[in-house]
């Protein structure tokens, strides 16, 4: 893709293409029976160019076909053939690694390979293959070319750079002999049926001619396209490892694939930049080393993150329903902290302790068990948290770490539904509920944490259970809950200020309301 961006389609003048085309094909027969008088001529006819190389190997002795062996007794267009190196000069064949052509005294021969990368695709140039010049290179040595690079990334230009003049043409003498003169002719197929085609970086079929075209071009022009160090290309891999490894602290997977995403894109992008100077910057080592680190990283995050729900799963069990539970999986909190907004509720069971001191132990424990066990119903039933059972006190938490849209109306209706309840099974409570910015989190030491709520709404919200005393009622709350409660419909609750008390560690009076019940309602 980077070399469709950046192929060039300037005009090249000193290279002339003489195409075995389709058109000469039409004019002069299959190639397959082409006497060998063919190249002679045109090779004569070449005598005052530049250098002319022949991109076809001449491994064996002409053979003719019968309708002209009935009329010739042994002719030898070999010997035409080699007359014609001969009088030219300035010739170079193609050989092949085990066999040699035919032609050898009067002209220059060089290795004709195209080698592919392991892709498939032609990349480079040579200037000597296993010990022996290139066709292209010898075609540069006699053009007096002081480029001997031996292995190079060639800079392709377009099939429209060079001139093509179809081999009929030239073989018919319809070009004038002028416009070759000085110039550099390279004489090979184009023709379908020839299946001289190969893979280039910017077209999936280009012929052999062309590419050898292109590498005399780079031989000639000093042309190449710098191919940066491994060494700079393993440094860039480590770092884009580093970096796509750091992007792994994002929380949300779909930011961190899409910040990778960027990340390469910035990548693929430097590597086009680059290429516009002809440095060609390998992204395939980087491409992989990517790949492997996200599916890495994505790896070890759906296992950190399974067990961080797990983790999350098994604390929060304890304070929340099942249901809610799920719930909060879908967006788990943060165990370290967090400053969150809600309801604290604490009840307590009025007279337990002379109850106790009465009471048979066992039946104390029952009772008290089935107390518990209908106060946190009553919590879950309107998405509250158990944070934690003191003696015969409960402490629940509404709107963290699940947010609920009116936290402080949950609350209030819990607070209703366990008087009733606590009514039934024979005890009076005292509830205090107060609203306020906490921070809430996992604390406690490492043999032993629990996730709760610290600050002063909590404290006050303790203080305002025992308040309930002072009053002679079941439910205290703060003005901030009442606030909060009453924007919601109320047709279930009556609400009524209570007037002002003074708490401890508050400096001023507060106003303190109570609800209940509203006679009518279903209980």
């Amino acid at each position: 893709m980077k070399y469709q961006w950046h192929v060039l389609e300037q005009r090249i003048e000193d290279i002339i293409i003489v195409d075995i085309d389709e058109k000469s094909l039409e004019r002069l027969g299959r190639y397959q029976n082409w006497p060998r008088v063919y190249f002679a001529e045109v090779i004569n006819y070449l005598d005052n160019a530049r250098v002319v190389g022949l991109d076809i190997f001449f491994a064996e002795p002409d053979t003719l076909p019968l309708q002209v062996r009935q009329y010739f007794d042994k002719p030898s267009f070999d010997s035409l053939m080699d007359n014609a190196l001969k009088n030219n000069g300035r010739v170079v064949l193609v050989s092949d690694l085990e066999t040699k052509p035919i032609f050898t005294e009067h002209n220059r021969i060089g290795y004709g390979y195209i080698f592919a990368d392991k892709d498939g695709i032609v990349r480079r140039g040579f200037y000597t293959l296993f010990g022996e010049k290139t066709f292209a290179g010898q075609i540069a040595d006699m053009t007096g070319s002081t480029n001997k690079e031996d292995r190079f990334l060639v800079r392709f230009l377009s099939d429209k750079s060079f001139r093509r003049i179809s081999f009929s043409d030239a073989y018919q003498k319809r070009v004038p002999k002028e416009y070759f003169k000085d110039k550099i002719i390279l004489i090979g197929g184009t023709a379908a049926g020839l299946f001289d085609y190969h893979a280039i970086p910017f077209e999936r079929h280009f012929p052999g001619i062309l590419i050898q075209a292109n590498i005399v071009n780079n031989f000639i022009n000093n042309l190449k396209v710098n191919e940066i160090s491994y060494i700079y290309v393993l440094i860039v891999s480590v770092i884009l490892c580093l970096l796509t490894s750091l992007l792994f602290l994002s929380r949300l997977a779909r930011i961190y694939i899409l910040l990778s995403i960027v990340l390469y894109a910035l990548l693929i992008l430097g590597s086009f930049v680059l290429f516009g100077y002809f440095y060609e910057f390998g992204i395939v080592r980087p491409s992989y080393a990517f790949v492997l680190t996200i599916v890495f990283t994505l790896m070890y995050r759906y296992q950190f993150e399974e067990r961080e729900k797990r983790r999350i799963k098994t604390i929060f069990s304890r304070y929340y329903s099942h249901d809610l539970v799920e719930k909060l999986m879908e967006k788990p909190p943060k165990l370290g902290g967090e400053k969150a907004n809600c309801t604290i509720l604490f009840a307590d069971i009025r007279n337990f302790t002379p109850y106790a001191e009465k009471t048979n132990p066992e039946d104390v424990g029952k009772k008290l068990n089935a107390f518990l066990d209908e106060m946190v119903q009553s919590i879950f039933a309107y998405q509250g948290s158990v944070d934690k059972f003191i003696g015969d006190c409960v402490m629940a938490v509404f709107g963290s770490p699940v947010k609920l849209r009116n936290h402080a109306y949950n609350a209030c209706l819990a607070a209703v539904e366990m008087v009733q309840k606590a009514k039934k099974i024979g005890f009076r409570i005292g509830i205090g509920i107060n609203t306020g910015d906490v921070i809430c989190g996992n604390f406690g030491s490492p043999i032993r944490m629990e996730y709760t709520v610290i600050g002063d709404p909590v404290n006050l919200a303790s203080r305002l259970e025992g308040v309930t005393k002072q009053y002679d009622c079941s439910i205290v709350m703060g003005p901030d809950t009442y606030a909060l409660a009453i924007t919601d419909p109320t047709e279930y609750m009556e609400f009524k200020e209570l007037g002002k008390v003074k708490v401890k560690g508050k400096e001023e009076e507060i106003t303190v309301y109570t609800v209940e019940a509203r006679i009518g309602a279903s209980e």
